[in-house]
């Protein structure tokens, strides 16, 4: 009895110890005429994105995917420069597609579509000349006026 007992204690570590599998990014692609970013996981996501400078960027994360492949850079043509896909940290696909030099775009304007939670693509608008400008804090001076 102590022995059953031993090894169902044993056993039932070992499932616990074992981390659940992270999805994986199963397909991308990126449609310049459309501007628009499809990607597919293997498992349910909830993406998220935010513009970043010098370059600029999108960036968009899958929290709790997988890609399991050293980064993969693809040159594009026209007001985009690249996109990137590669692992961010242990538990996150990232994907970054960089504007060319000058371009910039609305990042209010970019729109997230799930046609359920492992099909997505992402309309992003057309990205216009323009200077990038990067909101700056001034510093708070303690000195007395």
């Amino acid at each position: 009895m102590r022995f059953q007992f031993l090894l169902f204690s044993v056993f039932s570590f070992c499932l616990l110890a074992v981390p659940a599998d992270a999805g994986q990014l199963a397909s991308w692609k990126f449609d310049p005429i459309r501007n628009r970013l499809d990607f597919k996981t293997d498992a349910g996501v909830q993406p998220k994105a935010v513009m970043l400078f010098n370059p600029t960027r999108l960036v968009i994360d899958l929290p709790g995917i997988g890609f399991g492949k050293p980064t993969i850079t693809q040159r594009l043509t026209g007001n985009f420069r690249s996109l990137r896909v590669g692992q961010f940290d242990s538990s996150t696909t990232r994907l970054v597609l960089e504007l060319q030099p000058g371009y910039t775009l609305n990042p209010k304007r970019v729109q997230f579509t799930g046609e359920n939670p492992i099909d997505w693509f992402v309309t992003i608008p057309v990205p216009e000349r323009g200077a990038t400008t990067i909101p700056t804090l001034s510093p708070r001076s303690n000195l007395p006026r």
